[in-house]
């Protein structure tokens, strides 16, 4: 075979992908053939596409878009990670394995357990099943096991309740610290083989999925951070401008002229994703929005609830948000919790944590004001059914200071736990019992400690200056735009300036050894130092041909 003014034999390729990881004669035929076909993308970026289980190669392809993902997809060998302050995004069963939880009496069946795989694209056209409204999701599905009864009302409420970070590594990790969501299960539809369906597992991302049924290859929302034009914009700068697909509330709402009433309480901007538009869609109103971002980052917690002011024309923050006790109301309890009353939650200060907001203080506190809101704006109180999205945040947090495994963690689910029950206490109370619809899930999992596991991290910034160290040719621009927990962007123009492609730059990636990339490369045991630290490094761009192992119809 002709590849490149070289002859290259089928043997070769044959051993050219077994290295890849392609380990069967079938799988390596099969890229072969494209070959032969005339496939577009390069050989290697292929190959490494393609040595992915099938199940990780769709989760990234799920969570690719043709032009605002990075240039070079990377999959760092697990448990390996790239990033600091343990970051969760990947295509790992640990990182992607999520509860999906439906829970209401009168409403849904009480099942239990079931198997059979299903999405966080899944639960906005569950949700249009149990009010009967007629939603078609791009990527997601009813889930069967949630049938509405034709006899029975519409709820008069449905909450989407987002324990952020919670995913089943971190439950199962700490499987005794949760025991009043374990009480429900035999009283809903617990989906156990739940999993977010896209990779990278990130807050923009995966509240997207939530909130339109569809992945970050339809939505647009593929990481914090995504290519715009010749440069890197952040989810949520324009407000709720960049997410691409239409909200299950922003289609409700409107075809009801309106009517329903429909609100969050959540933390950044990028947790608005599985909300709504607010006005900015067509016809939509200013739909409730109580946050807690700083101004100019999307990402970081402000002091009080707030909401920015690029969102400001969109939704409606409520004046009383800052009405409800503050967060040093429930503090007490916390520090007393290790016996002694001395301002500090374990080894930290309480008041260091954010006056206590980075605690597990932060769950009764942003309870009190979910309770405000549905006394104050009337949700469930006619028959036009309304929604509520909640994100609470501290297990997320928790995770990426002190990791999924730390002490920091038991204490922050039993809290997460508590406050689940107050809040169907007040479900019942405000709404009224077998009046409202609770959907319990996560956006992701969460990392453990790699003293637990073992990972070798790799730190972004490193790998940023060894690329631009290789690719280096003089002039003042640097080749790489921004390294990425899952994807690398560069800068175009200066590769094609020196002549490198985004192949080659992808099997430099691939190729990056625990040698090249610790700090002090002598603390790496010798038998180890020519360790690759990424299963896969590949061109995105590979999305855009016909995969020979991608079955696309495996996304949904």
């Amino acid at each position: 075979m002709q590849d490149g003014g070289k002859i290259v034999t089928t043997t070769q390729l044959i051993r050219a992908a077994k290295c890849a990881g392609i380990a069967s004669l079938a799988a390596a035929t099969l890229f072969i053939g494209s070959l032969a076909h005339g496939a577009a993308p390069g050989r290697f970026g292929v190959l490494q596409a393609c040595s992915l289980p099938t199940e990780q190669l769709v989760r990234v392809y799920n969570g690719t878009h043709p032009t605002r993902s990075g240039d070079v997809i990377v999959v760092p060998a697990e448990p390996n990670f790239l990033g600091a302050s343990f970051p969760h995004s990947g295509p790992w069963d640990y990182l992607q394995e999520v509860p999906i939880f439906f829970y209401g009496p009168g409403h849904v069946p009480e099942i239990g357990e079931v198997r059979g795989r299903a999405t966080l694209a899944d639960i906005p056209p569950t949700f249009a099943q149990l009010v009967d409204f007629p939603f078609q999701a791009p990527d997601g599905h009813p889930l069967p096991e949630v049938l509405r009864d034709p006899a029975a009302q519409s709820p008069k409420l449905v909450v989407t309740l987002v324990w952020d970070g919670g995913g089943q590594n971190v439950l199962g990790r700490w499987p005794d610290d949760w025991p009043y969501l374990k009480s429900l299960i035999p009283k809903g539809v617990w989906y156990a083989d739940g999993e977010v369906g896209s990779s990278p597992s990130i807050t923009p991302a995966t509240h997207a999925t939530l909130g339109t049924g569809a992945f970050p290859r339809l939505t647009g929302q593929v990481d914090s951070d995504f290519r715009l034009d010749d440069g890197l914009v952040r989810s949520g700068q324009l407000g709720p401008a960049f997410l691409q697909e239409p909200t299950f509330a922003d289609i409700y709402d409107r075809a009801l002229d309106n009517e329903p009433i429909v609100g969050i309480v959540a933390s950044v901007t990028w947790h608005l994703n599985m909300m709504s538009h607010g006005a900015m869609w067509g016809g939509g109103d200013k739909d409730i929005a109580i946050l807690r971002t700083t101004e100019g980052d999307e990402g970081a917690e402000g002091t009080e609830w707030n909401l920015q002011g690029k969102n400001m024309p969109f939704y409606r923050l409520p004046s009383y948000a800052n009405d409800v006790p503050p967060v040093d109301d429930y503090t007490d309890e916390l520090d007393r919790e290790d016996g002694k009353l001395d301002g500090d939650w374990r080894q930290d200060s309480i008041a260091q944590l954010h006056g206590g907001f980075d605690t597990p203080a932060r769950v009764p506190y942003q309870t009190a004001v979910v309770e405000q809101l549905l006394e104050r704006e009337d949700f469930g109180a006619d028959d036009v059914t309304d929604l509520l999205y909640l994100n609470y945040k501290i297990i997320d947090h928790v995770g990426h200071v002190y990791s999924a495994s730390s002490p920091e963690m038991k204490d922050t689910l039993e809290w997460q736990d508590r406050g689940l029950r107050e809040l169907v206490d007040i479900l019942n109370r405000e709404v009224g019992k077998q009046q409202w619809v609770l959907t319990i899930t996560a956006d992701h999992g969460h990392q453990l400690d790699p003293s637990e596991t073992g990972a070798f991290a790799v730190a972004p910034g490193a790998l940023e200056a060894d690329l631009n160290a290789e690719y280096e040719d003089g002039d003042d621009m640097p080749a790489v735009l921004r390294v990425r927990t899952s994807q690398v962007y560069f800068h175009r123009e200066e590769l094609e300036d020196i002549g490198v492609t985004l192949d080659e730059a992808a099997e430099f990636i691939a190729g990056y050894t625990k040698e090249q990339a610790a700090p002090d490369p002598s603390v790496i045991p010798a038998d180890e130092r020519n360790d690759r630290v990424f299963d896969a490094a590949f061109p995105s761009d590979v999305f855009a041909h016909d995969l020979p192992c991608l079955d696309r119809k495996e996304n949904g």
